[in-house]
């Protein structure tokens, strides 16, 4: 027990290092990107209709939360178990035991949950204010926090076996018991911000079935930790390692940029496609529910109905096409969230650039082409989707695809621009990243000059700074 703690004492006080290095982000910017989300969704609760959704939708809702949640930490919950690149790797040559390891890993996915816990009752007193809580609740809550981090690290051990052993029947069981806890953890999460009005017995049968999943799973995951950690640690430490394709991307992209934009830009391709992290995953699962989402607005009376217009036009205003033109955003802001994540997986090796005498401009140039690449499917999918439904005039479908194009060109382009603003914190740059450019491209989709106005006004500027914030981190890895 002593062994952990000073583990996870020496974990917490990096986590203070990295506080005390970057003030600026946690205390200033944190604060004001978190307030104006708040107050927002207090305004949009405010005037949104009364409606209510029913028990199950919440459910499957919550599931696919969870289910996101855990897909997303996988590749940081690894890292946790098997210390790649971070310093606690210095204590695998200390005689501590593989429960020392796991102890210390899971205090620190309990304590990243309860950040999450706490920010679903933050939104839920947005819409309903603070009386919306009750004490009795708070076992509900600490329940939902602790079979999620254990249900995130057992995800972990399983997806570092599965890419060693590739065992179906092992990988089937974990699949089960991690749609079980997902589901669960739906039903705690209703309970603990008062979703519904639930009966006292209820609520104890529900933290008694969800105390049972908790221990099981945490016997599970010590279990198959103490199994697996010795013959998967060199794995994970490799994961990256992949033999090189005999298609040279290089040469194929050369002929369009200089060598070493086209070097690093094949780089970081080749990353995704191997999953560099687990938020491949969910990226590209959030943006097909997205256009399954659109596929329900458009095939139902989900949204009004509008008499086609005589100017044309006026047809990008009917309610179909802002639609679409607002989904095509939302599915481009979803796959450029891949951009932060990319640069902090690539910031500590950062000297191999300096080394080969790459320039702040490549590195910005590749992250530019990196995020027009990766979010390209985004506006043709979407507008086949359109056109097959028939949600768009004929006489309009080939301004609508340019329209879709133009939003494609504009995000992926401001999305580059803005990668290496926070590139030591993932998590705070997407939700940054993603707030601003969401907003652009609903005002354009409404209001397509609008981009036209913002497109020469602000990229210079932005190019101008991205470049410097490149080149700083390129010179200090940030250090």
């Amino acid at each position: 027990m002593k062994k952990s703690l000073l583990l996870i004492g020496a974990s917490f006080r990096s986590l203070l290092r990295w506080a005390r290095e970057h003030i600026y982000s946690w205390l200033v910017l944190a604060p004001v990107v978190l307030g104006i989300t708040y107050f927002t969704a207090v305004r949009v609760g405010e005037n949104l209709p009364e409606f209510e959704l029913s028990t199950a939708v919440i459910v499957i809702f919550l599931t696919v939360f969870n289910l996101g949640l855990i897909g997303f930490s996988l590749s940081r919950a690894s890292a946790e178990l098997y210390h790649h690149l971070r310093p606690e790797s210095y204590f695998d040559s200390l005689p501590l035991t593989s429960a020392t390891h796991l102890h210390a890993a899971l205090a620190v996915r309990l304590t990243r949950t309860t950040l999450v816990a706490l920010a679903a009752l933050i939104i839920r007193t947005a819409f309903l204010g603070i009386g919306s809580l009750r004490l009795i609740n708070l076992p509900a809550i600490l329940c939902f926090i602790a079979i999620v981090s254990f249900s995130e690290t057992i995800a972990a051990l399983n997806w570092i076996h599965w890419g060693r052993i590739r065992n179906l029947a092992t990988a089937s069981c974990a699949a089960v018991l991690t749609l079980i806890n997902a589901v669960q953890a739906a039903a705690l999460l209703i309970v603990a911000v008062n979703a519904f009005s639930v009966s006292l017995t209820i609520k104890i049968r529900l933290i008694a079935l969800s105390t049972g999943l908790i221990f099981l799973t945490y016997f599970l995951v010590l279990l198959l930790n103490a199994k697996w950690r010795d013959s998967d640690m060199e794995y994970a430490r490799r994961l990256q390692l992949k033999a090189r394709s005999p298609f040279s991307l290089e040469l194929a992209l050369e002929r369009k940029l200089s060598r070493m934009v086209a070097a690093q830009l094949a780089r970081d391709l080749r990353l995704t496609l191997r999953a560099f992290s687990s938020a491949v995953y969910v990226v590209y699962a959030a943006a097909a529910l997205i256009i399954l989402a659109l596929i329900a607005a458009l095939t139902t009376a989900f949204l009004p109905s509008a008499k086609l217009p005589s100017a044309f036009m006026d047809a990008t205003w009917l309610p179909q096409i802002i639609a679409i033109k607002v989904s095509c955003v939302l599915v481009m802001v979803t796959l450029a969230a891949l951009v932060p994540v990319l640069i902090a997986f690539e910031l500590p090796h950062m000297w191999i650039e300096r080394a080969v005498g790459t320039t702040g401009i490549d590195l910005l140039n590749s992250k530019i082409w990196y995020a027009r690449l990766i979010t390209m499917p985004a506006p043709v999918l979407v507008w086949i989707v359109a056109l097959l439904l028939g949600a768009s005039p004929l006489y309009y479908s080939l301004p609508l695809l340019a329209e879709c194009l133009w939003l494609w060109w504009l995000l992926s382009t401001f999305s580059g621009l803005l990668s290496f603003e926070m590139p030591t914190r993932p998590d705070l740059a997407i939700i940054v990243t993603g707030t601003l450019c969401l907003a652009l491209g609903v005002a354009s989709a409404m209001l397509w000059p609008v981009g036209l106005i913002v497109y020469p006004q602000a990229m210079h500027s932005l190019g101008a700074r991205g470049r410097h914030r490149a080149r700083y981190y390129l010179i200090t890895e940030a250090e």
